[in-house]
C-alpha cells in the first residue's frame, strides 16, 4: 500500500518507535504491507480513521485518502485484556469440544451395553433353534455383533486422542 505520512505521524514514529529521519516512509510501507485491517476507529483527535494493526502497532489512516495520520505503539494493558479475552474464548471452545466428545464416548458405552444384550438374546435364540440354516445365521450375527463390540473401544480411544489434539492446540495459544 503506497501511503504518505503526515508531519504528526513522522514525529510520532520517531518518538515512539525510534525510527531515523530517513526511513519512516519505508518502515510504514513495510508494516502496512503485513498489517491487518481492524475497521474504522477514532483517533486521538476524535476523528474517524481507518485502523490497521501489525505487531501491536496501530496505524490510523484518513478515511478517503491513503495518508497516515498517527501511529500508536502497543500498550501492555491492552495486550493483557485481549489475551484474557482470547484465553476465555479458547477455554469455552475447549470445554464445548470436551462436552461433545464426552457425550459421544457415553453413547458408545451405551451402544456397547445394547450390543452385549443383543448377543445374550441371540445366544438364547441359538439354544432354542433346531434348524441348521437358522443356527448358522444366528451364529453369523453373533460374530458380527462381537466384532462391532471389539471395535467400539478403539473408536472411543480415537475420540480421546482428538480431545488431546484440541488441548495441545489450545495450549499453543494459552
Amino acid at each position: 500500500m503506497k501511503v504518505t505520512l503526515s508531519g504528526h505521524a513522522k514525529q510520532r514514529i520517531k518518538e515512539r518507535f525510534k525510527i531515523g529521519n530517513q526511513t519512516p516512509e519505508q518502515w510504514v510501507e513495510n508494516m502496512l504491507s503485513k498489517a491487518m485491517y481492524c475497521g474504522v476507529g477514532v483517533d486521538d483527535d476524535g476523528n474517524e480513521s481507518r485502523v490497521y494493526s501489525f505487531r501491536g502497532a496501530s496505524f490510523f489512516l484518513a478515511i478517503k485518502a491513503d495518508v497516515v495520520k498517527s501511529v500508536i505503539p502497543p500498550r501492555k494493558s491492552d495486550r493483557k485484556r485481549y489475551r484474557d479475552a482470547v484465553t476465555r474464548v479458547i477455554a469455552e471452545e475447549l470445554a464445548r469440544v470436551n462436552d461433545t466428545i464426552s457425550q459421544q464416548i457415553e453413547s458408545i458405552q451405551t451402544f456397547v451395553d445394547e450390543l452385549i444384550e443383543e448377543i445374550e438374546y441371540l445366544n438364547d435364540c441359538l439354544k432354542r433353534t433346531r434348524s441348521l440354516p437358522k443356527k448358522l445365521a444366528i451364529k453369523g450375527r453373533i460374530k458380527a455383533v462381537e466384532e462391532r463390540v471389539n471395535e467400539l473401544p478403539e473408536e472411543a480411544h480415537e475420540l480421546k486422542r482428538e480431545l488431546t489434539r484440541y488441548a495441545r492446540g489450545a495450549a499453543a495459544y494459552l
